[in-house]
């Protein structure tokens, strides 16, 4: 007889004496009835969606410390134990700058190769434990870029602050008024000799899958039914050859956003093993087998330049740019005797 995935294991000792506990917390607002197995596959896509189910049901996953069966519906606020087995995090680059600091708001400028918050395969190596560690603090995340980009990120010592400017990114109102957070990010484009000196790119993004990502996304001209309206302003610093450095203006904040207006141009992001001339199946070579082409630079060449806003508490104006990392300036300067 087949055996249920949905079954408890009882034994897990052994299990656990081999695994490594790692937790996280569910901060965002999920759709209704979302599952466990579901929120680990999209969340932790490092093993598939029946991997998680197999893990749950050996007793490899607790729900607010308690063994669940994969089914379970989970929400903002669950905490999340699970037990990863024969796995050793990566090393990361931690060469973390604090670029602001007041007391309530923190602003570092995140190096490449670094993810902001626990995921994946990294627990420890992370923009928050780092910053924490250099602190000596609790500190909160206020915003977040992906493993890859360089930049800027805000953190916050308090909750209140954290707050004030959670509702700003969402666009509400603080003491009467609509504040609006201006980011910037600098990246270098390939297949740019055509490139415009100015263009804004605006459309509704859809997850549309790809059979090598299955999060791939689309840009639609009409608000087809799951997308996101999405809008960014590029204006070209310098080009050089077939490439391009441009700035990027974000309206909105969808995820993928600039790679993804980018490519809905025949541009390319220096790096993108997802939205790069040579399309997703780059980031199913680099996940199962640790390889990308020949020359591929490393990441995706995209920094996050600048951050102009009110102050949330003080409503004074604050203005921060994170210099350009060395790795993007030096392929620059390589481009420059092509």
């Amino acid at each position: 007889m087949k055996k249920s995935k949905n079954k408890l294991h009882l034994d897990t000792e052994e299990l656990y004496k081999k695994s490594v506990i790692r937790k996280c917390r569910i901060e965002e607002n999920l759709e209704n009835n979302t599952r466990l197995d579901k929120y680990m596959g999209d969340r932790f896509s490092y093993y598939s969606r029946n991997k998680w189910q197999d893990l749950i049901g050996q007793g490899l996953v607790l729900l607010n410390g308690e063994k669940v069966k994969y089914t379970r519906t989970v929400n903002k606020g669950d905490e999340i134990a699970y037990h990863i087995i024969g796995m050793k995090e990566p090393e990361v680059d931690k060469n973390v700058t604090i670029i602001y600091d007041d007391g309530d708001l923190i602003i570092a400028n995140k190096p490449a190769n670094l993810p902001v918050i626990p995921s994946g395969k990294y627990y420890h190596n992370t923009l928050h434990t780092i910053v924490r560690e250099m602190l000596q603090c609790n500190i909160n995340m206020l915003n977040r870029i992906d493993r890859e980009t360089s930049g800027c990120v805000v953190l916050s010592r308090g909750h209140e602050v954290a707050s004030k400017f959670c509702a700003m990114i969402a666009g509400r109102k603080l003491n009467n008024k609509k504040r609006s957070i201006k980011k910037t990010y600098i990246a270098i484009v390939e297949n740019a000799k055509d490139i415009e000196d100015k263009f804004i790119v605006e459309g509704y993004m859809l997850e549309s899958g790809h059979k090598y990502y299955r999060r791939f996304q689309t840009l639609h001209k009409e608000n087809v039914e799951g997308s996101k309206y999405s809008k960014t302003a590029f204006k070209t610093i310098k080009r050089i050859g077939d490439y391009a450095i441009v700035m990027a203006r974000l309206y909105t904040g969808r995820m993928h956003q600039i790679r993804v207006h980018l490519y809905s141009k025949n541009l390319y992001m220096v790096g993108d093993k997802i939205y790069g001339k040579y399309g997703p199946q780059v980031f199913d070579d680099f996940i199962e087998k640790n390889i990308i082409p020949e020359g591929f630079f490393p990441r995706q060449a995209l920094h996050a330049y600048s951050l102009e806003f009110n102050h949330p508490i003080t409503d004074e104006l604050i203005k921060v740019k994170a210099p350009l990392s060395e790795d993007l300036k030096k392929f620059i300067r390589k481009l420059k005797y092509i």
